[in-house]
């Protein structure tokens, strides 16, 4: 979970900086800092949510579920 949590926060910090690098070139529109903080944080929080829901759901592919019921005694050969 750490490395999607890193590999998030630096893609939308690098994404995030480059479209504030071109919307000032190309559109004369500055893009304060504040902002694309706010926007590289909410691009990590939420790329995390889905991310994190993605490990949940291939752990879930990796269980096994158990056969035994553990309120009953183990059954023997003299049993049956």
């Amino acid at each position: 979970m750490k490395k999607i949590v890193w590999i998030s926060f630096i893609s939308a910090l690098v994404i995030v900086n480059v479209l504030a690098y071109a919307a000032d070139r190309l559109g004369d529109v500055y893009i304060a800092m504040p902002y694309r903080l706010v926007v590289v944080l909410g691009v990590t929080l939420i790329s995390c949510v889905f991310g994190g829901a993605w490990v949940l759901m291939n752990r879930a592919d990796e269980e096994v579920p158990s056969n035994r019921d553990t309120r009953t005694p183990n059954r023997t050969d003299q049993d049956l």
